[in-house]
């Protein structure tokens, strides 16, 4: 009798304590925790310009760092656009330094006696003209002899006309219109050289626009690539994110930039921050494992951790523990 008096009281105590820590562990301990995936965040790299690949420095699974060369396309065309093209720009080149330079104090003076002579010219074929007209009249010469004294003048007044502009043109120096013209024309092949390395050096170039890892090698040597051909998936392993879903009784408990908790299969945790909060309610993705069933409506919840030893791998279900409640 007296041992089912002393039983009966550590069964009511018992049950208590259970009671206490079933309270506490499946309650505040439970909505501190949250589900979801590891996001895989990757970028499809691919080549600026079409053309047959000739490198691939990197396969699957391999890191690579920021701006590093993963592959390379075949340039000797481009190579002989270049050439060309350069010798277009120093032609070009030297075309507008001349007109900027002006004429040559040589030419100038050759221009002015060219003038003078012409002159000289002029005035002899005017005094034949003269005594031509004269004689005609006399009946000494004939018709024929007298016009083509007449026009022997008149073309001599014409080189006359064209060699004074041509002169004075000389002493003003080129138009500003024309050095214009052959500064754009300049210019113009100085882009057409500038585009055609661009190509050379960037657009038949893949590099790595981050640090990563190569996820997937979707070409091999000799294949002909073209901007809309995925060469390489390069996935982010440092600065990851993971999505969980927060039930309405867990929401009030979970602010932005709050601490959180991440562990996937193993009991190793890594640290990381509430990044964002959705305000608009969803169902839960059927891709999010969790202990118990899942509540029809949940809340997004985005956490940003850096995880340089890769401990979190891509697509990874997850659980995450929120500071407030440590």
């Amino acid at each position: 009798m007296n041992k089912k008096l002393i039983v009966v009281p550590f069964v009511i105590t018992a049950a208590i304590c259970a009671g206490i820590m079933y309270s506490k562990y499946d309650g505040s301990e439970a909505l501190s925790k949250a589900y979801g995936n590891v996001d895989i965040r990757q970028s499809s790299l691919a080549f600026e310009r079409s053309g047959r690949i000739v490198k691939l420095n990197f396969d699957e699974g391999q890191k690579v760092k920021k701006d590093e060369i993963l592959a390379v396309l075949d340039t000797e065309a481009l190579n002989y656009q270049i050439q060309i093209n350069e010798a277009n720009m120093r032609q070009a080149k030297a075309s507008l330094d001349e007109m900027v330079r002006g004429y040559r104090t040589e030419d100038i003076k050759q221009a002015g006696a060219n003038v003078k002579r012409l002159e000289d010219n002029l005035k002899l074929a005017t005094v034949t003209n003269e005594r031509y007209q004269k004689l005609y009249r006399a009946r000494s010469v004939s018709a024929q002899e007298k016009d083509n004294a007449f026009y022997s003048m008149t073309q001599i007044k014409a080189q006359l006309d064209e060699a004074s502009a041509k002169y004075k043109q000389m002493l003003k120096g080129y138009r500003v219109e024309d050095i214009e013209k052959a500064q754009a024309q300049y210019d113009g092949a100085v882009a057409e050289v500038n585009y055609l390395n661009y190509q050379k050096n960037e657009q038949s170039v893949i590099k790595a626009p981050f640090d990563g890892v190569i996820r997937t090698r979707k070409s091999e040597l000799g294949d002909m690539a073209s901007p809309q051909s995925t060469v390489y998936e390069l996935s982010v392993i440092d600065k990851k994110r993971v999505r969980v879903y927060l039930t309405e009784k867990q929401l009030p408990l979970v602010k932005v930039g709050a601490k959180a908790y991440i562990s996937g299969v193993d009991d190793n945790k890594v640290e990381g921050n509430v990044a964002y909060i959705s305000d608009t309610a969803m169902f839960t993705p059927k891709t999010v494992q969790t202990e118990d069933l899942r509540p029809d409506l949940v809340y997004e919840v985005r956490v940003d951790t850096n995880d340089p030893e890769n401990r979190l791998r891509l697509g990874q279900s997850v659980t995450v523990e929120f500071s407030e409640n440590k």
